[in-house]
């Protein structure tokens, strides 16, 4: 079963055949530091990268300059999955957020491994079915809930459910006030605004440069 996340991973290396895995991260790594670009759009290529170490911003560029921000991938996750199975050359971009390892992964060989393993195939299909109901979903959100709606459901996804605290919970250090905005289709500034008005109000407190969320 793939693992589930607000942030849209696609950690489904455990379905993968135990040798396959193996020889993957054998292979050659590539090191990106922070804030380097790591994929570039409108460039087909035979091949994907899996993240082994690090963190991983997606996004889409608009004509205007902003970032709608696609999720947020660690390691485990393939980027840019869904390139494998569409003749569409791909728009996204992938910005390493903390220092990322990667390794390359040739698209027959998941396509391969997909066509042989029926669970593989079964759960992806899960994935990408899930993916559209969030789209669908996000959609509803923009058209009819308010800003500061939409942002307080999002921080409580985003929150690690792991490290509770007194009944505090942490959020991705990674995750700036910029990626929170291109996540719920508003502005940079209004995040900051309300998350200010939140730590105020006992709602949120930043300690030693995290925010946690009650």
């Amino acid at each position: 079963m793939i693992e589930q996340s607000p942030l849209q991973p696609t950690r489904v290396i455990h379905l993968f055949d135990q040798q396959l895995k193996g020889e993957w991260k054998m292979r050659k790594k590539y090191t990106f530091k922070k804030g380097e670009q790591v994929t570039y759009p409108y460039k087909l290529t035979e091949h994907i990268y899996l993240i082994m170490e690090g963190d991983i911003r997606i996004f889409h560029l608009h004509q205007d300059g902003k970032e709608c921000v696609l999720g947020i991938l660690t390691a485990g996750d393939f980027i840019d999955l869904a390139s494998i199975f569409t003749t569409e050359e791909s728009d996204a971009y992938a910005i390493a957020l903390t220092t990322v390892s990667v390794v390359k992964v040739e698209k027959q060989e998941i396509l391969d491994a997909v066509a042989h393993t029926p669970e593989l195939s079964l759960a992806l299909l899960k994935h990408f079915s899930n993916q559209l109901h969030e789209v669908v979903r996000i959609l509803e959100q923009v058209a009819y809930d308010k800003v500061e709606e939409r942002l307080w459901n999002s921080l409580h996804k985003w929150k690690n459910k792991k490290e509770e605290k007194g009944g505090w919970y942490p959020l991705p250090k990674y995750l700036t006030h910029k990626d929170m905005a291109g996540m719920i289709a508003s502005t940079r500034e209004t995040v900051t605004f309300l998350i200010n008005k939140w730590v105020q109000q006992g709602m949120i407190k930043n300690d030693k440069h995290q925010l946690w969320i009650k």
